[in-house]
């Protein structure tokens, strides 16, 4: 298991399908640290990379920020998603796409601000 940072590893953002596209960014990375770090609780990552193949296969958009390995969907142990997603929105009002699940919270680092609820 290859240490990308002090708290993820390269596979836990590896496409589900098997296929080891696991380039993930090292922004995404930092900024799941800083998440990490401001919560004080582990930060699991549901699904991070995905490859053209498996995107498709499971209804994914065509510019979906997870086949450039800029997102990742993500719970914080113990804390509600919109939690998480209150805390970016607030932490990063002009940046970042920030997406809201009723069990996860995605964020990508798209430049610009994108907010959305699935």
């Amino acid at each position: 298991m290859k240490a990308i940072s002090p708290h993820f590893y390269q596979h836990d953002f590896s496409c589900p399908c098997g296929c080891g596209f696991a380039d993930v960014s090292k922004e995404l990375v930092a900024l799941l640290e800083s998440i990490h770090q401001h919560f004080e609780q582990p930060v699991q990552v549901q699904q991070g990379c995905c490859c053209a193949d498996f995107n498709k296969s499971h209804g994914g958009e065509y510019a979906s920020q997870h086949l450039l390995g800029t997102a990742a969907d993500i719970t914080v142990n113990a804390i509600a998603a919109d939690v998480v997603a209150d805390y970016l929105e607030s932490t990063y009002p002009q940046k970042y796409g920030i997406g809201r699940s009723a069990s996860y919270t995605h964020i990508d680092v798209r430049p610009v601000a994108a907010r959305w609820r699935e």
